[in-house]
């Protein structure tokens, strides 16, 4: 009789070892699942944008509540690529450029902003700045939100004529020019 429980015993003890790494998977899932909604939650709130598969988006490249202001001068980092690499110039004019904006006091912000100018960005970025200005204009209305335009594009213009030309003055390249005029138009600038 003895041999039979710690048969059973042992038995029991194969099935729990059996059965634990299938229920931590679950657990694991679970968290990390409620996690990216927690996510999706804030973010959303903290942009004013209902859109779910936007949210995903900007979430799946690297904005989250806390450094979503960044998203807003994606372009001015742009703008220090354009011509394929970021000079000193460049990056100093950049810089200088967002952070009177909206950028100062947000950490998280300044960092991922600072990554852009390190790393050039995906080119997906331009897509979800796209769609994440149309959302906003949608939100606060085209007025203002063409206000924040004229300012983003002033701020790419400024870092494009950094180290173009002469001694840093006067000359465009035809990468820098396409991208004002894709902030010009995703603002829709010349209908103002």
């Amino acid at each position: 009789m003895v041999a039979t429980k710690t048969t059973g015993r042992n038995l029991q003890k194969l099935i729990d070892l059996r059965c634990c790494p299938t229920e931590q998977y679950i657990r694991d899932r679970f968290r990390k699942d409620m996690f990216w909604k927690q996510e999706k939650t804030r973010l959303s709130r903290a942009c004013s944008i209902e859109d779910d598969d936007l949210i995903e988006r900007m979430l799946k490249r690297g904005i989250r509540a806390e450094n979503v202001p960044a998203l807003q001068m994606f372009p001015v980092a742009m703008a220090a690529w354009a011509s394929g690499s970021v000079s000193s110039q460049e990056a100093q004019a950049a810089l200088q450029s967002v952070f009177p904006f909206e950028l100062s006091g947000h950490t998280a912000s300044v960092n991922l902003f600072r990554s852009w100018l390190e790393e050039k960005p995906d080119t997906d970025l331009w897509q979800i700045w796209e769609d994440f200005v149309s959302a906003r204009m949608q939100q606060i209305g085209l007025r203002h939100t063409q206000t924040i335009g004229r300012t983003i594009y002033k701020m790419a213009e400024r870092v494009s004529l950094a180290s173009g030309g002469f001694w840093g003055l006067g000359s465009v390249c035809r990468e820098e020019q396409e991208l004002l005029e894709r902030i010009k138009k995703t603002f829709q600038l010349d209908e103002s």
